[in-house]
């Protein structure tokens, strides 16, 4: 289906695949994506069927298919570059589809999927109706006792930290112009069909609130430079994200849904 920037949010992650090494080519954050991975390998268990949207270049895939040796694993992506990539890795009973999301509907797949999970691809879709409806559609492949495990950006979490980065004089961080962070409101309320949310986890909220309020001020106020992910206080806030700390600042967060 169509939604804005759909062609413009395509092609930048083609020119990603050209412009950035394999580990950067769907985030510039490293260490983040890293607690992004941990937090579905805490959620899915072994020799299960595992069904991914937004499989990008494969390296969540990789990681799965070393420490879970799913039983069967199919990854979507709308990027047929991205999925090339994915065939040159995949195993005997895996498959990588060139699909968007937003045209899953409730024939789309022969199979059921013990867990389905994403990392920032959902929120790719800008408009909030067609994320709706991509959950909802996703749950029609879901077993009997799956689970859906998203690792989506959360707009609540970042006006968090905007209203505290005004306060301090520092600049509002803003979405990437591809992105429509989930709300949490609309998530929460929604009444889905076939699927229930029944936990949101701000496991990130201290690393935020290390990196994007102390880092940030630190970085204007005293060293006079731009942050950089490189910096030993963003190593120090990888290290401090099992702990949670704080709950507001979580920019991006786990949502968790079971079948209904």
């Amino acid at each position: 289906m169509e939604y804005p920037s759909k062609k413009e949010n395509h092609d930048f992650w083609v020119e990603r695949i050209k412009t950035n090494s394999p580990d950067k080519v769907c985030t510039n954050d490293v260490g983040l994506d890293q607690l992004e991975s941990n937090q579905i390998f805490n959620k899915i268990s072994n020799n299960k069927r595992i069904l991914e949207i937004g499989c990008g270049n494969g390296l969540l895939y990789e990681e799965i298919k070393n420490k879970f040796n799913p039983k069967r694993y199919l990854g979507t992506d709308f990027v047929q570059e991205l999925i090339e990539i994915c065939n040159k890795k995949r195993g005997i009973n895996d498959d990588f589809l060139k699909l968007d999301m937003t045209e899953i509907n409730s024939s789309t797949f022969n199979e059921k999927f013990d867990f389905i999970i994403s990392k920032r691809a959902i929120q790719n879709v800008l408009d909030t109706q067609l994320q709706i409806n991509t959950i909802e559609n996703l749950g029609n492949f879901l077993d009997d006792n799956g689970f859906m495990v998203f690792v989506e950006s959360s707009k609540n979490g970042q006006e968090n930290i905007n209203k505290e980065r005004i306060k301090f004089g520092l600049e509002e961080i803003m979405p990437p112009y591809h992105n429509l962070f989930f709300d949490d409101n609309v998530i929460t309320n929604y009444s889905f069909k076939n699927v229930r949310l029944v936990e949101t986890i701000p496991f990130a909220s201290d690393f935020y609130f290390i990196t994007r309020l102390v880092y940030s001020r630190y970085a204007k106020e005293y060293l006079n430079e731009k942050p950089n992910y490189d910096h030993p206080l963003e190593k120090i806030a990888l290290s401090m994200t099992g702990e949670s700390y704080t709950k507001r600042f979580s920019q991006i967060k786990t949502y968790i849904f079971k079948k209904k």
